[in-house]
């Protein structure tokens, strides 16, 4: 029986945690499925793609290679479609339909935090994962307000106006500190160490008094210095971690059968093993 191939993509990849917590879940499954990581840099997706056999099931994609993969994918999932970027590639013959978990692994995370009736929301960033988050938020609670502190302010604006398309009320944040204070709800968007110094800078302004949760999307090295100054006001924190684990539970949904909605056998058991792994 040939085993079939899988893997995560993108740039850096080293320390990605997505083998170990596929294989974990694999061997629950009993599957005879194998893997791996591959560092592909953006542009380089198709012509990784093009060297493929056809023992390779699926492809998971991180940065910065989601908004590339939705212009590969020949099909999107709704999700996909409505953020235009892809975190999930299965083949289908000889095509590859396009899927976004990041948005299921969002709502997960939040629901299982607890976290509901959102008022106001800060976003940090405005890559495909502050549209995933976005997205998100609407599901959770489409009646919230969303800010959105970024410094490049064309993406920032085009971030707002998809918020906007969704029907939630957006705007730009220019100040953190006022922003998060008054946030129920701050999502980081941004890679490691991103926001370290907004960080040390939040932690040093005697006006700093956040009173809602960090979901802090960078999981390593964690505490992040964002989650640390959270932490240290005695404030909930939500670890990218939770993200990382669902929007693979949805992954191994779809390379199994092809719908992210459809569970797993004994998926308690799988995510246990899954969390576990981590």
């Amino acid at each position: 029986m040939v085993t079939r191939k899988l893997a995560v993509l993108g740039s850096p990849i080293e320390h990605s945690k997505s083998p170990a917590i596929h294989a974990a879940a694999y061997r629950v499954l009993g599957l005879d499925w194998d893997y791996s990581k591959f560092e592909v840099r953006k542009g380089g997706l198709s012509t990784f793609i093009a060297d493929l056999n056809q023992d390779w099931l699926g492809l998971s994609l991180t940065m910065p290679l989601k908004e590339e993969a939705a212009r590969f994918a020949a099909t999107l999932d709704k999700a996909a479609e409505v953020t235009g970027a892809v975190n999930t590639l299965l083949r289908q013959g000889d095509v590859w339909a396009g899927f976004n978990t990041d948005v299921f692994g969002i709502v997960q995370a939040l629901y299982i935090a607890g976290v509901s009736d959102l008022d106001e929301v800060l976003i940090v960033g405005s890559g495909a994962t502050a549209i995933s988050a976005t997205a998100a938020i609407r599901q959770i609670s489409p009646q919230a307000q969303v800010k959105y502190f970024a410094r490049n302010p064309i993406t920032r604006d085009s971030s707002i106006e998809f918020a906007k398309s969704l029907g939630l009320r957006a705007r730009a944040a220019t100040n953190f500190v006022r922003a998060a204070n008054k946030a129920d709800l701050v999502v980081s968007t941004l890679p490691a160490h991103g926001m370290d110094e907004v960080a040390l800078e939040a932690s040093a302004a005697r006006k700093f008094k956040p009173h809602g949760v960090l979901f802090d999307v960078a999981y390593q090295p964690w505490p992040s210095q964002l989650a640390s100054v959270w932490q240290t006001e005695q404030r909930p924190v939500i670890s990218g971690l939770e993200m990382l684990l669902w929007q693979a539970v949805a992954q191994i949904r779809i390379f199994s059968c092809g719908d992210p909605s459809q569970q797993l056998p004994n998926e308690a058991a799988v995510v246990e093993a899954m969390r576990y792994a981590l």
